[in-house]
């Protein structure tokens, strides 16, 4: 689901929960996976068996791509999260938090590139930008 049909669906307010849920998710995600790095790197002995260090060689690999996999997508869900909540104040009264208005009313064709808010206290409408 795209930032606009996310919004428009479930409303800024629980949207932008969820991407502050979501992204700490990927970040003890990302501990996680540092932890499991660790340890595989850890117990590396060439000592014991091949099939013992190829087990701790492909914990190190996967603990890596995971806790960067998970970096990544922590730092992309914050990063949209904090530049839709910047647009998210009402630039009349100053109030945080929006009512998306429908496609139909935003005058959009197809896929709009800008989501229209509208103000719940004054009924200001301005145009937010998703990002990409």
């Amino acid at each position: 689901m795209g930032t606009i049909d996310g919004i428009r669906r479930l409303g800024f307010r629980k949207w932008y929960e969820r991407q502050l849920v979501e992204s700490h998710v990927w970040l003890v995600t990302m501990v996680l996976a540092l932890i499991l790095t660790a340890v595989g790197y850890e117990a590396l002995s060439v000592r014991e068996s091949l099939l013992d260090l190829a087990y701790d060689l492909v914990a190190v690999a996967v603990g890596v791509v995971l806790s960067w996999v998970s970096f990544r997508r922590y730092a992309a869900a914050m990063t949209l999260a904090e530049h839709v909540g910047a647009q998210a104040v009402c630039p009349s009264c100053k109030r945080h938090g929006f009512k998306a208005l429908p496609a139909s009313e935003s005058g959009a064709t197809g896929r709009p590139l800008q989501l229209l808010a509208a103000c719940r206290g004054c009924g200001h409408r301005w145009p937010i930008d998703p990002g990409s």
